[in-house]
C-alpha cells in the first residue's frame, strides 16, 4: 500500500531541506573520495604475504551496461581471441542470458566458429598474416622494414608482386578475400544466429595504410556475401574521417588515409542479412587498377557489422569486439612504444583502431581484460595495469566517446609454463589482488575471479594437475550443480564422458580451454555474477553512488512511487529515506 502518495507541498519542503544538507555533505564526500583515490593510485601497496581470496569487487558497474547498450572490447592474449569458440569471449556469446547482440567486429583471420575467411590469391605476394611469425612486418618498400603490432587478429597483407595470381574468370574473377560472420558457430549459442532475413545490417571495412600513399593499391571494390557490388573506393584518398583527428565521419565525406595506421572505408555499406552462411564482405580488385606487378599493397584488417533500424540508426545493444593475440603480455598492453617487431604498440595505433571501430560515441565502452597469468610482482603488475587503464581512457577521450568502464577478469586455475603448480597459484593470487585493488580504488573498474569462483580447482587431467586432479574436478562440478550445462538448445555433460561430455576436463594442455562447453562454463560463472550484482546506493543504476541518486530517490519518494519503498515494508515514509541515505553514504 502506498503511504502519502502524490507530491504535497510539505513533502517537497522536506525534499529541498534534505538536498540542501546533502549538497554540502556530498561535496565534502566527493573531495574525500578523490583524495583517497589519488593516494590509492599513487602509492603502490606492499606485496601481501597471502593475497586475499576476493571473489568480486564492484561488478554492478558493468552489469546493467552489458545487459543494455555497451561496446565490449575484450583484450588479452590467446585466452581472449574472438575467433576461438573455446575462449571466454565466445563463451559469453554462448550463454550470457538476454544478450542483445547488435554489432560485431571480427578480425580477418577469425576461424570457422565465430567467423569465416577465404583467401582467393596465390603466388608471390599473396595474402599473408601480419603476426608474431613474421614479427608484424607490414612493408619493406625503400629497403627498410616497417612493423604494426596492434593485436588485431589478424591484419593481412597482399603485395602486387609480378608472380601474384588473382582469379580472372568465372564467379571468382578479381576476388581477393572474403570475411563473414559464421552461422555455424553463432547458432550453437543462446544468442545466435547473429542475423535474420529481416535485419538491416551495415558493414564497415578496415585496412592499414602504408607510410607512402603511392604504395597503396589504387582502388578496391566491396561486395556483400551474395556478390552484390557495394562500394568502389580509393584506400589512399577515400578513407573514413576520424573523430580523434577532429573529423566528422557522420558527414560521409572521404578523407586522406592516415599513413602507417588503421583506416576504414569512408562509407558504411548495407549488406545482405544472410542468416546462413552469415553476412559479410567480399574484397575485389578493381579491373582498372590491377594489383599484380603494381608493387603496391592492400592490407585487409577486418570489418564492423551493425544492425540498424528502418531509418539507418544503429540499434542499441551489445557490440562484440576485441584486441587479442597469442602470447601477448600485460606490458604489451601497458607500454606506449612504436611497433618494432615485438609485442608492443603505440597509443596512436590504439586510438586509430578504436576510432574506426566505434559506431556511436554515446555507446559506453566496456574494456574486458582476460589474460593468462604472468609471474610478476604485485608492485610491477599494479603499475602496468594502471598504465593499461590510462591508455584506454585517453584513447576513448580522444575519440570523444562516453568514458569507458573496465572489467578485470582474474584467471581460472592453470599452470604457468615453466612454473610449478604452487608458483602458479601464488601468481594467480597476485593478479587477483591487483585487480581487486584497482576495482576498489578506481571508480570505473570492476573485478571477478574465476579462480576463487571455482575454489581453485584445476579442471584438467592428472597429467597436468597431479594425481586425483580429474576426479576432484568431477566431484566439484557435481557438488556445485554443474554436472551439465545447457546453451543453444543443447545440454552438455561436464562431469562425465557420456554423450561426448568433457568428463571434468576443460583445460587440455594445462593452459587453454579446450571446448565450447568449458568456455561457456567459465562465462556462465562470470555472467551470473554480473547479472546479480547491484549497488543499493546507486538508485539510478548508472554505476556510481552520487548526488544524482539522491535526487532520483527523493523524486520517486515525493511522488509516492513504490521504487522508493527502500526498506521493502510496503510503505513509503521517512524510514525509507533513512535506509536509502545509509546505503548511499556507504557508497559503491
Amino acid at each position: 500500500m502506498k503511504s502519502g502518495s502524490g507530491c504535497s507541498g510539505m513533502r517537497w519542503v522536506a525534499v529541498v531541506a534534505l538536498l540542501t544538507v546533502l549538497g554540502s555533505t556530498a561535496v565534502g564526500q566527493a573531495g574525500a573520495e578523490r583524495a583517497g583515490r589519488a593516494i590509492a593510485t599513487d602509492t603502490a601497496p606492499n606485496t601481501p604475504a597471502q593475497p586475499a581470496a576476493t571473489l568480486s569487487t564492484n561488478l554492478h558497474r558493468v552489469g546493467l551496461l552489458l545487459d543494455g547498450d555497451a561496446r565490449a572490447v575484450w583484450i588479452g592474449d590467446s585466452w581472449c581471441r574472438l575467433n576461438f569458440h573455446t575462449r571466454l569471449p565466445f563463451g559469453a556469446i554462448a550463454i550470457w542470458p538476454g544478450l542483445n547482440v547488435t554489432a560485431a567486429s571480427p578480425g580477418f583471420k577469425s576461424g570457422n566458429r565465430s567467423s569465416k575467411t577465404m583467401d582467393y590469391t596465390s603466388g608471390d605476394g599473396s595474402l599473408v598474416d601480419i603476426n608474431a611469425l613474421n614479427t608484424w612486418q607490414v612493408e619493406t618498400n625503400g629497403g627498410s622494414q616497417a612493423h604494426f603490432g596492434l593485436p588485431m587478429n589478424d591484419l593481412t597483407m597482399l603485395f602486387g608482386a609480378p608472380g601474384l595470381v588473382i582469379p580472372q574468370s568465372g564467379n571468382n574473377a578479381h576476388k581477393i578475400s572474403w570475411l563473414r560472420l559464421s552461422y555455424a558457430g553463432w547458432v550453437l549459442t543462446d544468442n545466435g544466429p547473429f542475423s535474420t532475413i529481416d535485419d538491416n545490417i551495415m558493414a564497415r571495412a578496415w585496412y592499414y595504410s602504408p607510410l607512402s600513399p603511392s604504395d597503396m593499391v589504387g582502388q578496391v571494390v566491396l561486395h556483400d556475401t551474395l556478390g552484390t557490388p557495394l562500394l568502389s573506393f580509393s584506400p589512399a584518398t577515400e578513407a573514413r574521417a576520424l573523430w580523434s583527428l577532429g573529423g566528422d565521419p557522420s558527414l560521409g565525406l572521404p578523407a586522406a588515409a592516415v599513413p602507417s595506421q588503421m583506416n576504414a572505408a569512408y562509407l558504411d555499406v548495407p549488406v545482405a542479412a544472410v542468416p546462413n552462411p552469415g553476412p559479410g564482405l567480399l574484397v575485389l580488385e578493381d579491373p582498372a587498377f590491377p594489383i599484380a606487378s603494381s608493387e603496391q599493397y592492400w592490407f585487409f584488417g577486418g570489418m564492423t557489422l551493425y544492425k540498424t533500424g528502418a531509418f539507418g540508426n544503429r540499434l542499441p545493444g551489445y557490440y562484440h569486439s576485441g584486441l587479442a593475440q597469442d602470447s601477448w603480455s600485460v606490458a604489451g598492453f601497458a607500454d606506449d612504444t612504436p611497433s618494432d617487431g615485438g609485442k608492443n604498440f603505440s597509443d596512436e595505433q590504439l586510438t586509430r583502431w578504436l576510432d574506426i571501430t566505434t559506431i556511436d560515441r554515446q555507446q559506453t565502452p566496456v574494456v574486458i581484460m582476460h589474460i593468462a597469468t604472468e609471474y610478476i610482482s604485485f608492485e610491477q603488475l599494479l603499475i602496468r595495469m594502471g598504465k593499461v587503464l590510462d591508455r584506454f581512457r585517453a584513447a576513448f577521450a580522444a575519440i570523444g566517446t562516453t568514458p569507458p568502464r573496465f572489467l578485470l577478469v582474474g584467471s581460472y586455475m592453470h599452470k604457468i609454463p615453466g612454473r610449478t603448480l604452487a608458483e602458479s597459484r601464488t601468481a594467480i593470487g597476485i593478479f587477483d589482488a591487483v585487480y581487486a585493488s584497482l576495482a576498489a580504488s578506481e571508480p570505473d573498474c570492476s573485478f571477478y575471479s574465476l579462480y576463487n569462483a571455482t575454489d581453485g580447482v584445476f579442471f584438467t587431467t592428472d597429467q597436468y594437475g597431479g594425481q586425483g586432479a580429474q576426479q576432484l574436478a568431477r566431484d566439484w562440478l557435481d557438488a556445485n550443480g554443474f554436472a551439465t550445462i545447457t546453451f543453444g538448445g543443447t545440454t552438455y555433460n561436464l562431469s562425465t564422458a557420456d554423450n561426448g561430455g568433457v568428463d571434468g576436463v576443460f583445460i587440455n594442455d594445462g593452459l587453454h580451454i579446450k571446448s565450447i562447453q568449458g568456455a561457456a562454463f567459465y562465462a556462465k560463472l562470470l555472467g551470473d555474477a554480473i547479472a546479480t550484482a547491484r549497488c543499493p546506493g546507486d538508485f539510478n543504476s548508472d554505476g556510481i553512488a552520487d548526488t544524482r541518486d539522491v535526487i532520483a530517490f527523493l523524486s520517486a519518494w515525493a511522488a509516492g512511487d513504490m521504487s522508493a519503498d527502500f526498506n521493502g515494508d510496503g510503505d513509503i515514509n521517512t524510514l525509507d529515506v533513512i535506509a536509502f541515505l545509509n546505503a548511499w553514504q556507504a557508497g559503491c
